[in-house]
């Protein structure tokens, strides 16, 4: 793999390795839609297709080639995160050989410079913190810990630009230092992290590696939000749906497997980056969050509406949290803590016809929810000192009790 920054040097590097290896085969791989960096990952994968993939940053996520073992930087971004991203797309699980990365700087630039400036500083702290292989090279899980509280720290075009105008670089050296002190945060970090591992267990977190709920969710929208449409979501099998439209025409055939549609030119990935279910991904998003409800039967004597708010904090130390806060309020304004507490399986209830009238449910919002999540940000605190807070609508349940 290449990975250039611009369109010109990547068609460019492209047209040289042609030139100067014939037979060798080069693939291109640009931003825009997801069907053609698919087609470029298909055609570089195949066994008897090109040998290298040159690449702009569209390459950096959504791509696993670690069947590709050697991959140079032409030219480097100025978040050194950038190129972590990069080296991810080769080094990750199932590759067999040791992945290769060849960094092209050019010393005697200021982009040359503060890279290679850095660079002795991740150095420095590895070494104080025996994170060095025998070859000098610093262990990958510090380097990415590291680079990402730096980039949480340092705004690197700003960094940039100002050493245009300190081409001694004294001023970012003294930006580096500072960001760096990290060096002793960073160690003290690091150290608690590797304290805390006696403790971790993989088995707490294979859960977590099931995506097949998060898929069957996506078909199930997908399913929904077609249909609304006058359109149908069809299974041919396990992992493969037809879209079809209202007089039986095929729109796009749809896998759930990224193999199975990087070998086959007619199969497209279903995911959240895709074109139609970010299309339809939109079109709810831009829905009134009043509209965005749902009546469904559940064990409750009573109606309940249950509402769920995006709450957004910051604390006066620019501690920013961002949490989902359900609220579920009777017909007569009491609150009902335990619906709250199962509102994830209320979405998977069963539908059931609405009781409230729009009128009541803006009348009950007005009257009983929104003072309730007032007080409730208030018990915890995100409603009083210094900080301040958002609270927004993102959607409601109507339970009604199963009888009804």
């Amino acid at each position: 793999m290449v990975f250039a920054t611009y369109l010109g040097t990547v068609d460019l590097i492209a047209r040289e390795i042609e030139q100067t290896f014939p037979g060798q085969g080069v693939a291109v791989l640009r931003g825009g839609d997801q069907g053609a960096k698919l087609a470029a990952e298909r055609r570089f994968r195949q066994k008897d297709g090109p040998r290298v993939l040159v690449c702009t940053a569209a390459g950096r996520e959504g791509i696993n080639l670690q069947f590709a073992r050697i991959l140079f930087n032409f030219d480097l971004p100025w978040n050194p995160m950038d190129v972590e991203q990069r080296i991810g797309r080769i080094h990750r699980y199932g590759q067999n050989h040791t992945a290769q990365v060849y960094n092209l700087v050019l010393s005697d630039t200021i982009e040359g410079r503060i890279f290679l400036m850095l660079d002795e500083k991740l150095t420095e702290i590895a070494r104080t913190v025996g994170k060095v292989d025998d070859q000098g090279n610093v262990a990958e899980d510090l380097r990415a810990q590291i680079l990402g509280q730096l980039s949480e720290r340092l705004n690197y075009d700003r960094l940039y630009q100002e050493a245009l105008s300190d081409p001694e670089l004294k001023r970012t050296q003294v930006e580096l230092e500072a960001a760096l002190s990290n060096s002793r945060e960073a160690r003290q970090v690091v150290f608690d992290l590797f304290q805390d591992l006696q403790g971790f267990s993989l088995d707490d977190y294979k859960p977590f590696s099931d995506i097949s709920s998060s898929l069957d969710r996506l078909v199930q929208f997908m399913s929904a939000a077609v249909g609304d449409r006058q359109q149908k979501l069809v299974k041919v099998d396990d992992e493969t749906y037809d879209l079809v439209t209202v007089d039986g025409a095929r729109r796009a055939r749809f896998t759930l497997n990224r193999e199975t549609a990087t070998s086959q030119d007619d199969l497209e990935l279903m995911g959240l980056d895709h074109p139609l279910v970010q299309e339809e991904l939109g079109r709810w998003r831009s829905l009134p969050p009043e509209d965005v409800g749902i009546a469904v039967s559940g064990d409750v004597e009573e109606p309940v509406l249950l509402s769920l708010w995006m709450v957004e904090t910051s604390a006066s130390n620019g501690e920013r949290h961002v949490v989902v806060q359900p609220i579920a309020i009777k017909q007569d304004g009491t609150r009902v803590p335990a619906v709250e507490r199962q509102c994830e399986r209320y979405l998977q209830a069963p539908a059931a016809t609405p009781t409230f009238q729009p009128e009541q449910r803006f009348e009950l919002f007005a009257r009983a929810v929104e003072p309730t999540l007032q007080r409730e940000l208030k018990h915890k605190g995100a409603a009083n000192g210094d900080g301040s807070y958002s609270a927004e609508l993102i959607g409601y349940i109507e339970i009604v009790g199963q009888g009804a």
